[in-house]
This record gives structure tokens, sequence and C-alpha cells, in this order.
């Protein structure tokens, strides 16, 4: 890596994090890195995520699960080390989520691609994966987000928004209801006809986050708003939560995290997320969204967004 130029090489991850990292070009083959700390962007090409598409997941202990445009086959690049570990095949081409258990590194660490009705298990030195189905308590016909808190899987799923955990028992995985208390009722407004929900793990809590949408107009959607709840246990029941205090919530299209950012440029108790080119921030305080264009480079199109924490 040391006779690699620089526009090869991600930024020094280690310096910020989050970082908002933008593939774009024909077959993914830019990326932008953001740094939200310092309101500044880096242009790269990094042959490692030319052709790439990064599968549905977080940026896990610096990790990224891609999957290779043509071949299909998948692995997993640290951007940090820029390590690549290659993964066994995958026949299914198709996946819901991806979640890294662990560091490569840790004798205990696990790789799970999740589709809707199994999913393929994975331990570094494995030759292959390791097929599980699915049992379930409740009605289900796809997942909606999918988080891990305190080591636990924990999953909404569809049509009824039942929240589920997840229990390894060989040679299945069973999913069992975590509450019987009904989803939230959602404050909806005249014209917020769709939602996005996502399970977040907040200071040591569980919590549903609802992306709110005002209309469609053309191909896609305006977020108007944000409702939070957090997972009562001893009520069984989501209590709705206002205020998240010094964390921050960063949404990516198909999960969230949240963080306690000491930055003074990255706001407190505020939802960040993307829509189309631009970086919008959601204050909960006065339920304002603002927005900006990090990087004008970017297509209008064919961009995708991910959240990359060192």
């Amino acid at each position: 890596m040391e006779n690699r130029v620089g526009y090869s090489l991600p930024p020094s991850l280690y310096q910020s994090r989050p970082w908002l990292m933008i593939s774009h070009g024909q077959d993914a083959q830019r990326q932008t890195f953001f740094d939200i700390s310092k309101n500044y962007y880096y242009s790269k090409i990094i042959p490692e995520l030319c052709d790439k598409g990064i599968c549905r997941s977080c940026s896990s202990y610096g990790w990224l699960v891609l999957r290779d445009y043509t071949s299909h086959d998948c692995s997993l690049l640290n951007l940090v080390s820029m390590e690549m570990i290659e993964l066994p095949p995958i026949e299914y081409s198709t996946s819901e989520y991806c979640m890294l258990w662990l560091p490569p590194s840790d004798p205990n660490s696990h790789l799970l691609v999740v589709f809707k009705d199994f999913l393929m298990l994975w331990r570094p030195g494995d030759a292959e994966f390791v097929r599980k189905e699915f049992l379930f308590d409740v009605e289900f016909n796809s997942f909606s987000s999918v988080n891990i808190h305190e080591g636990n899987i924990y999953a909404l799923v569809a049509p009824h928004g039942d929240i589920v955990k997840a229990d390894f028992k060989d040679p299945i995985v069973h999913f069992k209801k975590l509450i019987n208390g009904e989803e939230p009722s959602l404050g909806l407004q005249e014209g917020q006809l769709f939602y996005d929900s996502y399970l977040v793990e907040c200071n040591g809590e569980m919590l549903l986050v609802y992306k709110i949408y005002s209309a469609s107009f053309l191909s896609y959607k305006v977020v108007s708003t944000f409702e939070i709840f957090r997972l009562d246990h001893a009520k069984d029941a989501w209590i709705e939560v206002k205020d998240i205090g010094e964390r921050t919530i960063f949404l990516s299209e198909y999960q969230g995290r949240s963080s306690l950012v000491s930055n003074p440029q990255v706001k407190p108790n505020s939802i960040y997320f993307t829509q189309r080119r631009h970086l919008c921030i959601f204050d909960l305080d006065d339920q304002s969204i603002e927005l900006s264009l990090p990087c004008p480079n970017v297509s209008k199109s064919n961009s995708a967004f991910c959240w990359i924490w060192g």
C-alpha cells in the first residue's frame, strides 16, 4: 500500500467519525468522502470499491460488506487498514441485510447475511456459508429493520410492525415476539402517507425511529419529520421520545446508528440523513430540517450513500 498514490486511498478515517461516503459514477467508479466535522470532501478512485456495491449494512468496526456487480462475489473491506477478506460464494443475489458481529480478528466474530426466508452465517476461516432457516412467532412477510443490541439481534417485521428477537437454535433461527404491546401510533398529518422505520441502539436502549414523508414528487419522496419511540420492557410498550440528549442519530438507507460525537460541528439531539444529493439534519428541539449540498460533483442519480465508522 506504500506504493499507492493518495488518490487511490481513502482519507485518514481515524481523524473523524463518522464519515459520509458516496459511491457514484459509472459502476460506482468514484468515491467521495465527506467529513461532517470539517465540512470538507475528498474525491477518490479506490480500486477495491470499483464495480462493487455496498451491501445493506452499516459500516461495522470499519468494515464494509461488498458484492461485485459482475461476479456477485462478496468480500469484507476495512477502509482504515485497507485489509480485504474474500468471502465464500453465495448463490443468492439479493439479501435484505448484512451484519458483522465483532471484528473478523475476534475468535467469536461472524457475518450474517439475512435473506427474506433464511440467513447465511460465516465465521472467519470457514470454507462456506452455513444456511439457517427461520421460525417466527408472528406473521411475517419481510424485514423492516434489523439491528444488534447488547449482543442480540432484533428485527422489526412486516406486515404488523412486530419486534422480534433472534434465538439461534440449530438448525434454525427462532424469532420470538419481544413485546405484546401495540405498534406506536404515529401522529401523521394530512399528506403524510409514507414512512420508513429503523431500529437504533441509543445509550443502552433500543429506539424505533420513523422517517415520515410528506408526499411523493416525481420519482422520490420528501422527508417532513421524524418520530422516535423507546422500548420499555417493564410496560411492554413503546414510549415516545422527544429528546436524545447529547447523542446524534445517523441514518443510512437501511439502518441507523447513534453516537456521542464530541465535535462541536456535529449537532447533538439531531438526526443526520441523506435525501438525493443532500445531507439533511433534523433538529429534535425545533423540528426543523437543515439541508446542505456536501459534494456538488456528485450526480443526482446512481449515487449510494453510506456512513463509515472507523
